[in-house]
């Protein structure tokens, strides 16, 4: 195999360089993004304060805007990149999940042991918080694992 002189190396370098940098500019969501996936999400736990069937409708909700909005993600950005994507993302991801399994989880059990009323939505109301700080750390952990500072 030839090897590459000094220059093309150099080339090839500032060529990965542009393309992340590409990567980094295109990755970021469109403004409503967010903030509706931390309202839809903290919605999910909200939901668990109404009579049944709601929350079971509410699921069905938040699926089809969970697909409506991957759809609009895909749309503006032109690519799709999973939420465990390997590096900082993964980090913030699944750091994200366990946040809010927890307080999904002690919203869940506070209630049954107690009989209060409003946790679920006070859960919902931090993961709504929560989800939407995930989505603006998850873009800037993806441009840090890119080597970008900024997009």
């Amino acid at each position: 195999m030839p090897s590459m002189s000094e220059g093309e190396r150099q080339d090839a370098l500032g060529l990965i360089q542009a393309a992340h940098r590409e990567m980094a500019r295109r990755a970021k969501a469109p403004g409503w993004y967010h903030v509706a996936l931390g309202l839809l999400s903290g919605g999910l736990a909200a939901a668990q304060e109404l009579p049944m069937p709601w929350p079971i409708l509410y699921s069905g909700v938040f699926c089809a805007a969970l697909m409506l909005m991957i759809r609009g993600y895909r749309r503006h950005t032109g690519m799709w990149i999973p939420g465990y994507h390997a590096g900082r993302t993964r980090w913030v991801a699944f750091s994200a999940a366990a946040l809010v399994a927890v307080l999904f989880g002690g919203a869940a059990l506070l209630s049954r042991r107690t009989g209060v009323h409003g946790l679920y939505a006070a859960a919902g109301a931090l993961i709504a918080v929560v989800m939407t700080a995930k989505g603006y750390l998850w873009e800037k952990a993806y441009r840090s694992d890119l080597g970008v500072s900024e997009a």
